[in-house]
């Protein structure tokens, strides 16, 4: 049996570090191997770290600037020498998180964010969706947010219209796709405690987690299980869902 392939665009997030840790897991669990291709933009001491130690896994780091064109393109190229397609595509990758108000729009870091976001998913999906329906197979899970479920949080215009372009995307995907073996998926959790926070006050993550329902964040480990989820053989008639992660506050 052929090893699975992984695609991890933003691995070096908490939430990508965390999947792979327990991908690692399972993998030793059920005696398999599998190999991911770990992109990220920086920061990838933890990623290289461990590469080294596991033991079920082949973890290759792989850099690239998903802003840039040139960037999107040299990730695909990198993961083309190691597969002709993955089997399973998780994309995470944002900037940290900043609060802006509307009246300091900037066109750029806009701009900049959808690039991350959503433009290098439809580059990506122009790579190997088409590769993964004559296959016959692929599952996709895409990071959103639960600023896509009703009204979003005052000051992250930025952030929530990059979202709902990647919404839009996502959905625009699985609807091409829907029938030809591809499940697309995205999942939206709540506010987690990780450091694509860390540009933002404590005063505001603090508030967050006392007005939610359940009175804290959302944990790594919530999410994470949802991911393996959507990349399992149970999610096989779930497509173009938008997972709910809010503890009923959404």
């Amino acid at each position: 049996m052929e090893n699975k392939v992984y695609l991890i665009t933003g691995a070096s997030s908490d939430v990508g570090l965390a999947f792979i840790r327990s991908l690692e897991e399972k993998s030793l669990k059920n005696k398999e191997k599998a190999v991911v291709l770990a992109h990220y933009s920086s920061h990838e001491e933890a990623l290289r770290s461990m590469a080294a130690q596991s033991e079920a896994l082949s973890i290759l780091p792989m850099q690239a600037d998903l802003s840039q064109p040139e960037g999107v393109k040299g990730l695909l190229e990198q993961a083309m020498g190691h597969c002709e397609c993955p089997d399973y595509i998780i994309h995470l990758p944002a900037p940290r998180l900043k609060y802006t108000r509307v009246r300091q729009f900037d066109w750029e870091d806009a701009l900049r964010e959808i690039k991350v976001q959503a433009l290098s998913l439809g580059e990506i999906g122009k790579a190997f969706f088409g590769k993964m329906a004559k296959r016959g197979r692929g599952k996709v899970v895409v990071m959103l947010s639960s600023c896509t479920i009703g009204m979003p949080p005052r000051f992250m215009s930025r952030y929530t219209m990059a979202k709902y372009a990647l919404l839009g995307l996502m959905k625009s995907m699985a609807v091409e796709y829907a029938g030809k073996g591809i499940n697309i998926n995205g999942i939206s959790p709540n506010m987690m405690e990780t450091k694509f926070l860390e540009d933002i006050d404590e005063k505001i993550v603090e508030m967050n987690r006392e007005s939610s329902i359940l009175k804290r964040n959302v944990k790594l480990e919530e999410v994470v299980p949802a991911i393996h989820f959507l990349l399992s053989e149970g999610s096989g008639y779930m497509n173009g869902v938008n997972l709910n992660i809010t503890g009923g506050d959404r």
